[in-house]
């Protein structure tokens, strides 16, 4: 599924093909995705817009137009936004096409339809309940350690939970926690309510580094992840425990741990971890 630093690779893709390209129409081929897909609310708030502006709150794109409406798209488990020439020929899952002015398209292709395309009213994107009860968001100012050691004084919850609950911060899927709890020494396992305010200092700084590294080598592409213009991520080639079960520590050469925890594989290395 994809995660902050896939959706952030496919956000820069977007901002530099769209910005100041008008949509002029809004074809849909499949309306059953997450959500209903509603054509009658596409047409009247995007087609005839400009694209002002694309930003990201936690893993929703969202396409500013100059009428100050949105264009909200959530990629969820396979979903892909492709830029393209109009003329490219239609693959199976390709559900929504946006027409551009310049001849080109921007396409919505999930084959498991777990994504979502809204469009929002000018002035309505604050009151929208997919953007509500969202977390923290680590790439922001406000991820600091000290607000992070406040808010889990007392957690008996792992840690690793902590850091994936979208509630609580935004964007660390499964192979980032690991990754980032190996690079600040802490395990999983550990109770979140038990981090000192050093643990949290480091952590915070590794759960930052972690997803900028990604971000710089255009996420991580293990199953279905291709940016808008279909290109791999590489930061799988970085992985330090993820997936490296039974193999040995790059860092001191114990052999990586694997458990479950709350149905999602986390990784170790028993001696670099604590």
């Amino acid at each position: 599924m994809p995660e902050l630093p896939e959706v952030e690779t496919v956000r820069r893709g977007l901002q530099a093909a769209l910005v100041n390209k008008k949509i002029t129409a809004v074809r849909v081929r499949e309306t059953r995705l997450r959500v209903p897909v509603s054509p009658g609310r596409l047409r009247r708030w995007i087609v005839g817009q400009q694209v002002v502006e694309v930003a990201r709150r936690a893993k929703y794109l969202l396409c500013r137009m100059q009428n100050e409406a949105h264009l909200i798209i959530h990629l969820g488990m396979s979903g892909r936004v492709l830029w393209c020439p109009a003329g490219r020929r239609l693959e199976k899952h390709d559900h929504l096409r946006f027409m551009l002015d310049d001849g080109n398209e921007l396409r919505f292709r999930d084959p498991r339809r777990f994504g979502l395309v809204e469009a929002v009213a000018p002035g309505k994107l604050a009151g929208c309940a997919h953007l509500q009860h969202l977390g923290l968001e680590p790439l922001s100012p406000q991820f600091q350690p000290e607000l992070l050691h406040q808010q889990t004084r007392g957690l008996a919850r792992p840690i690793k939970n902590y850091l994936m609950d979208a509630n609580k911060i935004v964007g660390v899927g499964n192979i980032y926690a690991n990754e980032a709890l190996f690079r600040a020494g802490l395990r999983p396992q550990r109770p979140a309510g038990r981090l000192t305010l050093e643990d949290w200092r480091r952590l915070a700084a590794a759960v930052r580094a972690t997803l900028e590294l990604a971000i710089a080598n255009g996420g991580t592409t293990l199953g279905d992840f291709y940016n808008s213009n279909g290109e791999m991520g590489y930061f799988q080639q970085h992985l330090k425990v993820y997936g490296r079960a039974g193999e040995a520590c790059l860092t001191c050469g114990a052999t990586i741990k694997r458990v479950v925890q709350v149905g999602r594989s986390s990784f170790f290395c028993p001696q670099c971890q604590k």
